[in-house]
């Protein structure tokens, strides 16, 4: 405890040496519900920062960054960030929610530690504009090389970019398979036509891979293993026997497409498409009904409403409800495993779209517990004055369970969210107000209401 307020103070008196490209933010929150738990959208998609199984809950979160720009006269750029959070609901906790360096030389970065997924659409979208790869989650040690964003490809820079990633980490939470590793990677190309229209296609493949299973006792884990396992291989005799049937390891990822165009002027608009796969039947489109739809306008204005997001998720489908033995296919189970079981999450929160849930990480069957979802979901933000911004969310889900655990009847649930920011100039801080409410029959009903005070250099 005196060590963690040791550093808030050390980080508090440093902020005057930072420079202009560096970032420092403190934040308060207070948080209070009508039920036994927090509403839907308080807690989720904010990176894992706030405790569960809470009916109230004060934040204290010290975020930083600092950057060292041109090293040695060199192109190299180094970012070192953090941020501590400090939390009471039920019990006292801190931990940090990043706390990573990241190194950055022609146009491709290496980054280590506890580092959150780059922000889309303003975060406006149910789930970071991918099915299978949200913020809802707390950061796990990872290192990751990729490029920094898209970058021109070769000679044909003018109308061809592409973006690509290479990452290892260890979900070290507390799972029913201890220590298990986590590969991912990512590829997707752009292409520019008539220097306006951006069509972006690529693929996110993950792989759980390794650790300590209760079942198993100590998973392959050796170089050749892992080059089995990140390549998609069936495994060979020192496998689980599963493993042998079909590929090492537990895979998923998803295909996604974008296309973003301008509308005169009128702004922009992004619409795009993102289908998940667990196994082979996936990635052979055997599930193609199941999909991530959305679309987002952007007036590049300012105005009551600027920004406005649409999403449409189905993934009732999983290739069908007869899963063939041996061949794996049908009846998916999105995000679950046979003996992965704490499945797709990591401390509580599922690491695709926050819709696949309840999660119950040690259930002895499976994490999430619904994965058969149909759900709408619109965003709206705008700026009612030069001071004063808000923004606001509207979910609308019918939720099965899964095929192997069905609700006995379909399970109807609305999420909302309300918030005002306003940043006066006589005062040094900004102040944020949210209320959110859940209704329907796969939570509980309640009502919540978030105060904020933060402060930024």
């Amino acid at each position: 405890m005196r060590k963690i307020f040791i550093f808030l103070l050390l980080i508090i008196a440093f902020h005057s040496y930072l420079s202009a490209n560096d970032r420092l933010k403190i934040s308060y929150e207070s948080l209070f519900s009508s039920g036994e738990n927090l509403p839907f959208w308080f807690v989720h998609n904010q990176n894992g920062k706030y405790p569960l199984n809470t009916s109230s809950a004060q934040l204290l979160s010290v975020q930083g960054k600092y950057g060292f720009e041109n090293v040695f006269y060199s192109p190299l750029s180094i970012e070192l960030g953090t941020n501590l959070v400090s939390s009471y609901g039920n019990e006292f906790g801190a931990h940090f929610n990043e706390l990573y360096t990241k190194f950055t030389l022609w146009n491709w970065k290496l980054e280590a530690g506890l580092f959150k997924e780059p922000e889309y659409f303003h975060h406006l979208s149910s789930t970071n504009g991918h099915i299978d790869r949200s913020n809802n989650n707390r950061p796990y040690p990872r290192i990751r090389l990729a490029t920094d964003e898209y970058i021109p490809f070769l000679f044909w820079k003018d109308w061809f970019r592409f973006k690509a990633e290479y990452d290892e980490g260890i979900l070290n939470d507390e799972r029913v398979v201890k220590d298990t590793r986590l590969h991912h990677k990512s590829l997707f190309l752009k292409a520019i036509i008539s220097g306006s229209v951006h069509v972006s296609v690529g693929m996110n493949h993950y792989v759980k891979w390794g650790g300590i299973s209760p079942q198993y006792g100590e998973l392959p884990s050796s170089f050749n293993d892992y080059i089995t396992y990140i390549l998609g291989k069936q495994g060979t005799d020192n496998f689980p026997r599963t493993d042998q049937l079909n590929v090492a390891g537990d895979h998923l990822g998803s295909y996604h497409i974008q296309v973003d165009f301008p509308l005169n002027n009128f702004g922009e608009v992004s619409i795009y498409l993102s289908h998940p796969f667990e196994d082979k039947s996936g990635m052979e489109l055997d599930n193609w009904i199941d999909n991530l739809y959305g679309i987002y306008f952007d007036t590049k204005k300012n105005g009551i409403v600027s920004k406005v997001l649409y999403e449409y998720m189905y993934t009732i489908h999983q290739s069908g409800h007869i899963h063939q033995y041996g061949v794996m296919r049908g009846r998916d189970n999105y995000f679950n495993h046979g003996y992965y079981r704490t499945g797709f999450t990591y401390r509580g929160y599922s690491m695709a779209s926050p819709l696949f849930s309840p999660v119950v990480p040690h259930e002895t069957r499976q994490a999430i517990q619904n994965n058969r979802i149909a759900m709408h979901h619109v965003a709206v933000m705008g700026q009612l004055t030069e001071n004063l911004q808000w923004n606001g969310k509207f979910t609308q889900s019918r939720n099965l369970g899964t095929y192997n655990n069905p609700y006995e009847e379909d399970k109807m649930q609305i999420t909302t969210l309300l918030s005002v920011d306003y940043s006066p100039e006589k005062l040094p801080f900004t102040i944020s107000i949210s209320t959110a409410a859940d209704y329907g029959q796969l939570y509980e009903k309640r009502t919540g209401v978030m105060l904020s005070l933060s402060k930024s250099w």
